[in-house]
Formats: C-alpha cells, sequence, structure tokens
C-alpha cells in the first residue's frame, strides 16, 4: 500500500496526460490501494468522465473514486460481504458533498468542458477525490 499523497500524485499525473476525471481518480485511488489495473478495469471509468457520458449528473471524478472503492473491497460472489464497499462508498459520497458542496458534475464544472478553467477546476476535484477515496478506504472497518 502508497500512501495518500502517492494516489492523489498518480491521479493529478492521470488528468494532466489527459485522462478523464474517473479515469484519473480511479488509476490514482488504486495506485495508493495497491491494486494493478489492467487495460479492461481501465477501460470501465472512461464513459464515467464528465458526469457519465457528459450528461453532467454525478461527478466523474466521484465515480471513479467508487469505482476504485469496488476495485479495493468489492465482492466476486453472491455470499462475500458487501457492507464493507457499501459502508465506503457511502463514507466517500458524504465526504465528497462536504467538502466540495455537490455531487453534481454541472454544479461544480458549471456546464463547462471548453475552457482552460475546465482543466483547472475539475482538476481540484479529481485530486480532492483520490484523497477522499483513500481516506475513506482506509477509515472504514
Amino acid at each position: 500500500m502508497r500512501s495518500v499523497q502517492d494516489g492523489v500524485a498518480e491521479a493529478e499525473r492521470c488528468w494532466a496526460s489527459g485522462l478523464n476525471c474517473a479515469e484519473s481518480v480511479f488509476r490514482g485511488a488504486c495506485f495508493a490501494q495497491g491494486i494493478e489495473l489492467g487495460d479492461q478495469a481501465k477501460k470501465m471509468a472512461t464513459p464515467l468522465g464528465g458526469g457519465v457520458g457528459r450528461s453532467q449528473d454525478i461527478c466523474g471524478a466521484l465515480t471513479g473514486g467508487v469505482l476504485a472503492i469496488g476495485a479495493s473491497v468489492g465482492r466476486t460472489e453472491p455470499g462475500e460481504d458487501r457492507l464493507r464497499s457499501y459502508d465506503s462508498a457511502g463514507r466517500l459520497y458524504r465526504m465528497f458533498l462536504e467538502r466540495l458542496g455537490s455531487t453534481s458534475c454541472s454544479v461544480l464544472n458549471r456546464g463547462d468542458f471548453k475552457s482552460p478553467e475546465h482543466r483547472v477546476r475539475c482538476g481540484t476535484y479529481v485530486c480532492e477525490a483520490a484523497r477522499l477515496t483513500v481516506q475513506a478506504l482506509r477509515e472504514t472497518p
């Protein structure tokens, strides 16, 4: 396992390279947790960018974090525990909402995907979501 800051730095690097918000948080948080992602897993986060397919609904940085929680503590069989992943995801959602004031892409990004300010603004959300994701995972028993 790596530090929270290592995960944030990886998410920031991914964002700077041109990956979207969900991809960046997913990869950064998984990096911090020591999870190696195959290409198939990496692809799963792509359509979540821009609030799910640029619908500007739930923030892609948040959903990327939820994916990372699933990769870290999700289950593979019906009889396995699902509550730890639910608890971690719920904790992330509440912390994200409290810290950023909304979970909605349209509110956070202001409907702007084209300006340079978008990259700066959403880059902040990417870093914060990566930090909160790893924190939520590590605080959930």
